[in-house]
């Protein structure tokens, strides 16, 4: 008989820990009677058949009701463990990681929570009251948790330090990608009309986490690389105006195109030149690991956290430092103009990329789950 499970993730929308929640799903589903609880109801990844859904609210719609609503969450999961005799619950994200500890102190079952980001780099810069709030709930409640799960090593380091956890709490499970479904999405062609040769990004459009305007600048100074190449964003958010804004000042509207939203990001990444991850912060990086495993050679910011350890101090792409668009341009031209080194790096990302596959990663959860 299969062990009960309970998987807690704020939601399955469009978000990199989301979609790791996602990509685990089926594979704990053969190895745990699972039911998946949500915070809200934001759906945009399939659920497997045989999952149990639980959902604790309609949609959010500000940070103030979501921390109206702590009260009543925390009594959804506490009613949840108790109906469903779990003995353990796997969270995912600051917010339902602070319930998930709150709710194992009134039923007892074990606390097993993820981090994906660095909390001192994500809320100390955003998310506002919300974010003061779930810093300092972390910061206390975290060392309560029965394991914490980083997905860098970088992440492990920096809650060791600012947290003060104790080093056999907190143990490193890099976040799995499905290299199968992967391939067979970048197969198929993409919906949307591709110019030949095209540089790509693929995450959130705002500025001070993504920093796309550094990449745009790049582009723009280089006048070699509008010549040969377009410049193609996937994916939205509150700063997509202001950036399309800034291509119509520098005059390159024709050569820039914004994708928005897209179901089947891969057809994109198996038929860009190079791809470029620009942010100033990550934890560990979906969007740059599933690009390596579409053979997309790759340039990434040495950003706290995730890229040099993804990369490998360089060996599986370029990495350049932060907020230096002439740099970066330089890494671009770079691996434009050297076919050798394109192709050398594309075939060496694949090889890393399966380093990170579900059928590698998703025994270590299952290894951690049984044993807790």
């Amino acid at each position: 008989m299969k062990r009960k499970l309970i998987v807690f993730v704020p939601s399955l929308a469009g978000g990199g820990a989301e979609r790791v929640a996602s990509t685990l799903l089926p594979y704990l589903t053969g190895h745990f009677d699972l039911t998946l609880a949500l915070i809200e109801n934001r759906i945009s990844y399939r659920i497997p058949e045989g999952v149990r859904v639980a959902i604790f609210s309609d949609r959010l719609q500000s940070p103030a009701a979501h921390i109206l609503r702590i009260g009543p969450h925390l009594g959804r999961l506490i009613q949840l463990v108790r109906k469903s005799g779990v003995p353990v619950v796997l969270s995912f994200m600051e917010q339902a990681n602070i319930l998930n500890i709150l709710a194992s102190k009134v039923t007892g079952h074990k606390a097993v929570i993820s981090q994906h980001i660095p909390p001192r780099l994500q809320h100390s810069r955003e998310k506002g009251r919300l974010g003061i709030f779930i810093l300092q709930a972390a910061r206390r409640l975290y060392p309560r948790a029965d394991m914490v799960i980083t997905v860098s090593e970088g992440i492990r380091r920096s809650l060791l330090e600012d947290f003060r956890l104790h080093p056999k709490l907190v143990m490193t499970i890099p976040n799995p990608i499905d290299c199968r479904t992967i391939s067979d999405q970048a197969a198929i062609r993409p919906s949307i009309a591709l110019p030949n040769g095209y540089i790509l990004h693929v995450g959130r459009i705002k500025l001070r986490h993504k920093a796309q305007e550094v990449l745009l600048e790049a582009f723009a100074s280089s006048a070699g690389l509008g010549e040969r190449l377009h410049l193609v964003f996937i994916g939205d958010g509150p700063d997509r105006s202001f950036l399309e804004e800034r291509v119509r000042a520098l005059g390159i509207g024709d050569k820039v195109l914004f994708l928005g939203w897209q179901s089947n990001v891969p057809a994109y990444m198996s038929r860009a030149r190079i791809f470029v991850l620009c942010s100033r912060y990550e934890g560990w990086p979906m969007a740059l690991l599933e690009a390596m495993a579409c053979g997309c050679p790759a340039i990434s910011t040495d950003c706290p956290t995730g890229p040099r350890e993804i990369l490998a101090d360089g060996r599986y792409g370029l990495l350049v430092p932060l907020n230096d668009p002439a740099v970066l341009a330089g890494a671009i031209e770079k691996l434009d103009n050297d076919e050798v080194l394109r192709q050398d790096l594309g075939h060496r990302a694949i090889l890393r990329a399966r380093e990170f596959d579900i059928m590698a990663i998703g025994p270590k959860y299952a290894s951690l789950l049984n044993e807790i």
